[in-house]
Formats: structure tokens, C-alpha cells, sequence
């Protein structure tokens, strides 16, 4: 009847093979056919923007990418299908296995498929250029049979299908799951906002400038904790954020030079980055939690992302998983809370590990703990100083000398 469900030690996710009895059996769904079924649309996509190019030279690209995109789909199913599939398979037996598994039933548009791969055996190995007419109806018919198998056999939507399960839990994961719940239910907007957020929440955050609306924060100068930021030295300024600043979202000061070296130390293609970037609304993460967005007529029209809202959705999980990625390769120390305690209340803070440089302030009354991240010999060699912060009003941040440390 139906094909049996794929057993496989890195399955993911469990869906649900519609089969066409109408009866449901669970699969679950193995992430090596994810990301076949991504590829797919990936080569897919690189065909059709080959085919827009006026230059004919493009339509060999064109067929043979497309032609790409199909059996990557293919192998896809027949693995999700558990159809044998040997080491050297050609093209039309992938159709044949997969026939197999779903008899009565049969793959849909099988001729356009064979017609595709006649078509660029003939451009690969005998230098036949492919006729455009026919490369641009094959083109239509390719999208409607991955659309009409994937609904079939995945019960979700082609556009839907991506590596979003391979992203760890958390906010942009969170905001991703929102955007793929708004491009099945066809919500494009709300695809091109969340998609938006995860750029905010892995970049634009750090060029926040509303902290200085009133100039510079009051622990500015002394520690992260204060007012960090990465805008543009001018942009940290009142003056700038009275003058220029008409909107929430103009709070986003970017410096686009130190955004795309960034993007290349953390292994995300620049060009991916900044075409979502183009292609989404300005979002600004409110101090309750909540999100304020610029509804920009242009980015959100319903028309003009019906053509986007696919590729800025795949593009933007591509992006998140090389942040994850890069995340993972660098390892840190164990990030464990230390604390000291004082011998007394009102211990002097020296911005350097040495009595004679500037004493910031005293520690607070009442306050006899702080909490540390390392000690260093002094600057004159006058002993151990430790480095001290205190989350508080007032909040504290520098050196002191360690005869004001109570051993135990």
C-alpha cells in the first residue's frame, strides 16, 4: 500500500505521508532528505536566474541546474519512500523506483521531466543550445511538479521544506519558526518581519543608539555593561539622535563596512546578508521585549513577495545556520560566576591595578561581595589586584588591592 516509514539513528522530525488512499502513516523525516529537497530548490532557483539572463550562453546553465535540481529531488523521495536506489541509478530510474512505491499511483509530469534531461544531454555532451520558449515552459512545470509531489508525499509545501530543524532553541530559531508558519499560510509579510528580526537580533542590535538619546549613558567608559556599542562613533551622540533619528527604527545606526568584514569572519556569504537585508522591513527590539517594525509599502507587498518570500525565507536560514556554526567552532573558557568578599565597607576602585592611577569610586555601603572575572600582579609591583564589577546603583567597575580581600 504505502511506503514504510525511514528508520534513521539522525532523524529529526516526524511528518505525515499523505498517501493517496487518504490514509495517514507517520514518517519521520530523515535530515539527509531535508537537504536534498534544499538543494533541490537551491539549483532550482540558480537555473531560473539563468534563464532571465538575455544571453543565450546562460541557457546551458539554465537546463543543466534545473536538471540538477530534479534528481536531487528525486533521490530525496525515493530515500523518504525507502525505494532501492543503486550506486549508478540514471535519471528515469529514479522514476521507476519511485512509481514502485506509490503504484497505483505514478510521478506527475513525467514526459516534462524526461523532455528535461533529453535536453541537456543534448547541451552538455553535443553542445545543443536548448531553445529558450521551451526552457522557460519546462521551467513552470518543474516548480509545479516539486510543489505538487512535496504536498503529496511531505504533506507540507516545497517553499516550507528547510534546514530549520538543525538550528539549536532559542530567539532567532523562535522567529524562523514564526516566518515558515507565514510562508505556508501564504502571510508574506509576516515572513519578511520575522526573517528581519533574525538579522536584528545576530547583528543590528549591536548598532543600537538609543541608549545615548540622552547622551552617554552613565557607566559609559567604564565596562561592557555600560554603553557598548558598535554605531559609528557619531551616531553615539544626542545631538545626532535629536537631528536625525524621526523614527524608532532610525535608531539603527549601521557601519556596513564593519558589518560585511564581520559577516566574513563568521562565515556568512556578505551578499546573502544584505539581499535580505534589501528585501525585508526595519525591526527594533522595543525595552519591553516587543518589536516595533517600519511597514515599508514596498518590502511588504503581497505582490512583490510572492516572488521573495521563498528565497528571503531559505536565504535567511542559511544565514542563521553559519552564525550557529561559526558559534560552535570558537570555544571559550567556562563562564562561571566568582565572587570575593570584602574586609570592610567602602573599599577604594582604582580604574588600573595600581594605587596611584585614578580612583573611579568606593564600593557602595552595605556591600561587602563583589563579583570578579581575574586578578593581576599590580602595574608597580605593589601586590595582586582584582578586577571587581557591582550590578547596582551606583554600579561599580575597576581594580582593587587585594588587602581588602577577606581570606577564609
Amino acid at each position: 500500500m504505502g511506503a514504510q516509514p525511514v528508520r534513521a539513528a539522525h532523524c529529526r522530525r516526524d511528518l505525515k505521508l499523505l498517501v493517496h488512499s487518504k490514509r495517514e502513516i507517520s514518517f519521520q523525516m530523515d535530515i539527509e532528505v531535508v537537504r536534498r529537497v534544499c538543494l533541490a530548490r537551491y539549483l532550482y532557483e540558480l537555473g531560473t536566474a539563468n534563464l532571465k539572463s538575455s544571453n543565450d550562453m546562460h541557457l546551458f546553465a539554465a537546463v543543466n541546474l534545473m536538471q540538477d535540481a530534479v534528481e536531487a529531488f528525486l533521490i530525496g523521495v525515493a530515500e523518504h519512500l525507502g525505494a532501492r536506489i543503486a550506486a549508478y541509478t540514471t535519471f528515469d530510474k529514479y522514476i521507476v523506483a519511485i512509481d514502485e512505491k506509490i503504484a497505483p499511483n505514478h510521478l506527475p509530469f513525467k514526459l516534462q521531466l524526461l523532455r528535461l534531461n533529453s535536453i541537456r544531454i543534448g547541451s552538455k555532451h553535443q553542445g545543443i543550445q536548448p531553445a529558450r520558449d521551451e526552457c522557460e515552459r519546462l521551467a513552470v512545470s518543474i516548480r509545479e511538479f516539486f510543489d505538487v509531489v512535496t504536498s503529496a508525499n511531505f504533506n507540507t509545501s516545497f517553499s516550507a521544506i528547510s534546514t530549520l530543524d538543525l538550528l539549536d532553541e532559542g530567539q532567532v530559531k523562535a522567529a524562523l519558526v514564526e516566518a515558515k508558519t507565514a510562508l505556508e499560510t501564504q502571510d508574506y509579510a509576516a515572513v519578511a518581519i520575522n526573517c528581519r528580526k533574525v538579522l536584528y537580533i545576530e547583528i543590528e542590535h549591536n548598532y543600537n543608539v538609543f541608549k545615548f538619546r540622552h547622551g552617554a549613558p552613565p557607566t559609559l567608559g567604564i565596562g561592557l555593561l555600560g554603553g557598548y556599542s558598535e554605531a559609528p562613533d557619531y551616531a553615539r551622540h544626542e545631538s545626532y539622535i535629536e537631528k536625525n533619528v524621526h523614527v524608532p527604527t532610525d535608531y539603527i545606526v549601521l557601519d556596513h563596512s564593519r558589518i560585511s568584514a564581520e559577516l566574513v569572519t563568521r562565515g556568512v556569504q556578505p551578499e546573502e546578508y544584505w539581499n535580505v537585508w534589501r528585501l525585508t522591513p526595519e525591526v527594533i527590539r522595543n525595552e519591553d521585549g516587543g518589536w516595533t517594525y517600519k511597514n515599508d509599502f514596498d518590502k511588504l507587498d503581497h505582490e512583490v513577495l510572492i516572488n521573495k518570500a521563498e528565497y528571503i525565507f531559505s536565504t535567511t536560514v542559511d544565514v542563521a545556520l553559519s552564525f550557529q556554526a561559526n558559534r560552535k567552532r570558537i570555544q571559550y573558557a567556562a563562564g562561571k560566576h566568582y565572587t570575593i568578599a570584602l574586609t570592610q565597607e567602602g573599599v577604594p576602585v582604582y580604574e588600573k591595578a595600581d594605587k596611584n592611577s585614578a580612583q573611579h569610586s568606593q564600593t557602595p555601603p552595605g556591600v561587602t561581595t563583589l563579583s570578579t572575572t581575574f586578578s593581576s600582579p599590580g602595574l608597580t609591583g605593589d601586590g595582586v589586584y582584582y578586577q571587581i564589577f557591582h550590578v547596582g546603583t551606583p554600579f561599580v567597575y575597576g581594580f582593587i588591592h587585594e588587602s581588602y580581600v577577606k581570606w577564609e
